[in-house]
């Protein structure tokens, strides 16, 4: 099996939710080969000053927010709610913060459609003795209650 595509989510239909997972300019610390798998959402990189033509120039392309779903095998979309996952075809890998504890719709149609959930908030780096050292976001997660109460 060759390499999945990605679908980089550059809005989020969560309020007042602006955060993105890659930034343009660490595009270059990702393999070409890795990067030729990567589609932008249409107008992702606006905010960074940089067009679709010069994001789809370093990356597979930029798509609109329903091809995204349609066409990709991983949705790396950080904050999704349900309609997303509604979006989402049979078997889509979700690379994000997905809350299923907290979203039990969400839950249930991650199994209704087969979907693999990666959880951002379950991830954490341990030592090499298994004792729990800190959440990977730690510092996004700092700076997003930051950003929420002021």
């Amino acid at each position: 099996m060759g390499l999945l595509t990605v679908g980089v989510f550059g809005t989020s239909r969560k309020k007042q939710e602006k955060r993105v997972p890659i930034h343009p300019d660490q595009l270059d610390w990702i393999d070409d080969e890795i990067r030729g798998h990567l589609f932008f959402e249409a107008g992702y990189g606006l905010q960074f000053g940089m067009n679709d033509t010069e994001l789809a120039k370093l990356s597979g392309g930029v798509l609109s927010r329903q091809e995204l779903f349609q066409r990709c095998n991983i949705a790396l979309l950080a904050k999704p709610v349900q309609e997303d996952f509604d979006d989402m075809k049979e078997g889509t890998i979700h690379w994000g913060w997905p809350h299923c504890v907290q979203q039990k719709g969400i839950t249930q149609t991650a199994i209704d459609r087969k979907l693999t959930l990666i959880a951002w908030e379950a991830m954490h780096r341990w030592s090499a003795h298994g004792d729990w050292q800190m959440h990977i976001f730690q510092n996004n997660n700092e700076i997003a209650g930051y950003a929420g109460v002021h």
